[in-house]
């Protein structure tokens, strides 16, 4: 068994993205993908991730690049304030979205009733700070039934396949991979909150997740929900933020990128 698991322990967002290139690129598992995203290309993966972070809330919450390089940040602190606000606690979907991660975390809307945020606020009030029920949940079992559901279209016919079938039945026409078409099931599956020492700490949980573009903009908008949740507490100050999964990982049209950032680094002798 050639499992490479990994641990990174980081002192801010920053930081631990950093050491979560550098650790992909030295036991990333390198792999073709053969359905959902990307289908045909390859990524590089963790065979299994978890981190801990000491000081999330440390500004700038967006990864800083080198001085002197070329490269972009995949994120700023803006778009995580706007992530935050539309993504993560607006629950309203516009007319091509299927769900937001809001649609558990907010609630109150048809894909699930309870407001999860405000849920956890009062438990924590009523219950006491020791208790470790504040689970938030995201994602409908059924979710994962679209997986199965045909994706593939023919234009000329106007009819939907599934993955495996390359040319429609009818014509014979090349099938065209309509991703924009296909249901799918979230990428974050929870949120665990628990209060140590008047320190609220957070833990995520995805099931496959971007490092390059989206570890960022996800946990600074999940830092700022600690926030929120910490400031609706009576004596209790936003704290660490943990997370797992078993599929961090990156694209083979990011590694560039990854290396060119990780490189800059070495040159600097940091």
């Amino acid at each position: 068994m050639n499992f490479k698991p990994v641990f990174v322990e980081g002192t801010n967002l920053d930081d631990t993205w950093f050491q979560l290139l550098y650790q992909l690129w030295e036991k990333g598992r390198k792999y073709e993908i053969t359905s959902g995203s990307h289908a045909g290309s390859n990524r590089l993966a963790f065979d299994f991730v978890s981190g801990f972070i000491k000081y999330p809330h440390t500004r700038p919450l967006a990864p800083i690049m080198p001085e002197g390089t070329d490269l972009h940040p995949p994120t700023t602190d803006e778009k995580i304030d706007s992530y935050f606000a539309d993504y993560i606690m607006d629950p309203h979907l516009e007319p091509d979205e299927e769900y937001r991660y809001s649609s558990w975390i907010a609630g109150g809307n048809d894909i699930c009733k309870v407001n999860q945020t405000q849920w956890i606020i009062d438990h924590f009030k009523k219950h006491g700070y020791g208790n470790e029920h504040c689970y938030l949940n995201v994602s409908n079992p059924d979710s994962c039934l679209a997986y199965d559901r045909p994706f593939k279209s023919c234009k000329k016919c106007n009819e939907f396949y599934p993955p495996r079938i390359k040319n429609c039945p009818k014509c014979g026409e090349e099938l065209n991979i309509d991703e924009a078409k296909r249901g799918t099931s979230p990428c974050l599956r929870g949120l665990d909150f628990r209060i140590i020492d008047g320190y609220l700490m957070t833990h995520v949980i995805y099931r496959s997740w971007d490092l390059w573009a989206g570890f960022p903009e996800n946990m600074g908008g999940f830092t700022l929900l600690n926030e929120f949740i910490a400031n609706n507490l009576e004596g209790v100050e936003p704290g660490p933020l943990s997370f797992s999964c078993k599929s961090l990982h990156a694209y083979e049209h990011h590694v560039g990128i990854i290396t060119k950032r990780l490189n800059k680094e070495f040159v600097n002798g940091k």
